[in-house]
């Protein structure tokens, strides 16, 4: 009985560790967190981009020289 009790009681800690945070938002809510999610993604790409061309080497063909680095 009490390896009956026991097994009851993990999957019921399973389920609910398997669950997550998720069970407790609606349809709209978790397409809503999918959204911002990607939108932060895009940003951080764009931001990494303008990092990659801002690193690059300076032309020679003009008298004022930016700062390279990070």
């Amino acid at each position: 009985m009490k390896k009956f009790v026991i097994a009851i009681i993990l999957v019921a800690l399973l389920g609910c560790i398997s669950g997550g945070c998720t069970c407790s938002e609606n349809p709209l809510q978790h397409a809503q967190r999918l959204h911002l999610q990607k939108e932060v993604q895009c940003r951080q790409l764009v931001e990494d981009f303008d990092m990659f061309w801002m690193a690059d080497c300076a032309s020679r063909l003009t008298k004022w020289h930016g700062q390279n680095g990070i």
